[in-house]
């Protein structure tokens, strides 16, 4: 991509990103609505301005990164903990109901192929942790116990995600199935889950340490930025999504940090401050940019217009909404309560659309079914939050 039509594009997306989140937030939609709208405005379904490339996709990726650091400076590992029971609960109810109806409709609808219809099943479990969550922190309510089951279930959806998509990539390019390489990814992305807070933490020791007197020169904005960078690179290293290295830093920068040697450091509360709001600003600039890509990937011109081709879209649609919705059943104290964790669970997001660009490359889904899944993973991404929204405005009622 040359500089000069980055430069034109990235200066769109912000500007249109923005202005389209600020009229939909005065409609009293999610902002992320009005993003993905912006890219739908400026992508080939529309203006055709900016099309889907290498450079946008790495731009909208560290902003999705950058999203779950916000996230992870804000959650308490205590909390998240408790919600262990009904979080393990709704991620595995959020993942065999769309697989199973996904899979058997997809056999008997779309494609005469059994290993495309459970590719299409398994692209269509995962749940996007960054709007659901960009959602409950705009209503204030990202550290409840209803926000840590939701955050506990995206993070285990989106592990499941990438061990599905590891392995049926394995299956593709090699023709059979390796049970020793799939406990092998599983142990690997645990592994990284347990030991990166800390090691994130203990690096912020030493940055702190070795510090300048007086450095004037942003010196925290560039050592978050760069453990960032770096646990993100590690989560790829370990087979796990990159994103998950951001949310790792995030909870290594956490004011609830919890870890056994901590009684035995100075709490370097006041620097891990400064690291988190002087990356404030980065969040609110890279973290739209996700949202507005994913309406940029949509090419609605290749979809079948006909009325059969929309009815069967549409029930595909609705299938992999309320196959999420009823997640929300295994948790949560009253209704309100389970309609805003099911509705948490609806938009797929990032980990959707990795599944449907590898599956289009390896060429298990063609052209056609790639773009009516892309729409599909953008209806849940549009509705989802919409869903949320309204959900959680009946549980503010009666709290």
């Amino acid at each position: 991509m040359a500089a000069d039509q980055f430069i034109i594009s990235l200066c769109l997306m912000l500007l249109l990103g923005k202005l389209f989140a600020s009229l939909f937030e005065r409609v009293q939609f999610p902002a992320v609505v009005g993003e993905i709208t912006a890219g739908l405005v400026l992508g080939p379904t529309l203006l055709n301005w900016i099309s889907p490339n290498p450079t946008l996709a790495v731009l909208a990726e560290l902003g999705v990164i950058l999203l779950l650091f916000a996230i992870g400076c804000e959650t308490s590992i205590k909390h998240l903990a408790r919600a262990g029971r009904p979080a393990v609960a709704v991620a595995t109810l959020g993942i065999a109901v769309p697989f199973i109806a996904v899979s058997l409709a997809a056999s008997v609808w779309l494609t005469e192929s059994v290993f495309t219809a459970i590719y299409l099943g398994c692209a269509l479990t995962a749940t996007s942790i960054g709007i659901s969550l960009r959602v409950l922190s705009q209503a204030g309510q990202s550290q409840t116990p209803v926000g840590h089951i939701i955050l506990g279930a995206a993070v285990i959806d989106d592990v499941a995600g990438v061990i599905l998509l590891s392995l049926l990539f394995n299956f593709a390019s090699q023709g059979e199935f390796s049970l020793l390489a799939a406990l092998v990814l599983i142990a690997k992305l645990l592994l990284f889950l347990l030991l990166a807070p800390p090691l994130a933490r203990a690096m912020m020791y030493v940055a702190r340490a070795v510090r300048p007197l007086a450095d004037k020169s942003g010196y925290e904005v560039i050592i978050t930025l760069s453990l960032i960078c770096l646990f993100a690179w590690l989560a790829h290293l370990f087979g796990a999504p990159a994103l998950l290295g951001g949310f790792a830093v995030g909870l290594a920068l956490s004011r609830q940090f919890v870890s056994p040697v901590n009684r035995y450091l100075v709490n370097p509360f006041k620097f891990s401050q400064s690291m988190e709001l002087s990356t404030k600003s980065l969040v609110e600039v890279f973290g739209p940019l996700f949202f507005v890509y994913v309406g940029i990937r949509l090419d609605l011109s290749q979809l079948d217009f006909t009325v059969a081709g929309m009815m069967l879209l549409l029930c595909f649609s609705l299938l992999a909404i309320v196959s999420k919705l009823v997640s929300g059943y295994v948790a949560g104290k009253n209704w309100p309560a389970k309609a805003v964790i099911g509705s948490a669970m609806v938009p797929r997001g990032e980990v959707g659309l990795v599944f449907a660009e590898l599956g289009r490359q390896m060429g298990v889904i063609d052209i056609k079914l790639f773009t009516e899944l892309v729409v599909i993973i953008a209806i849940t991404t549009l509705v989802g939050p919409i869903l949320l929204k309204w959900s959680l405005q009946r549980l503010s009622q009666i709290q």
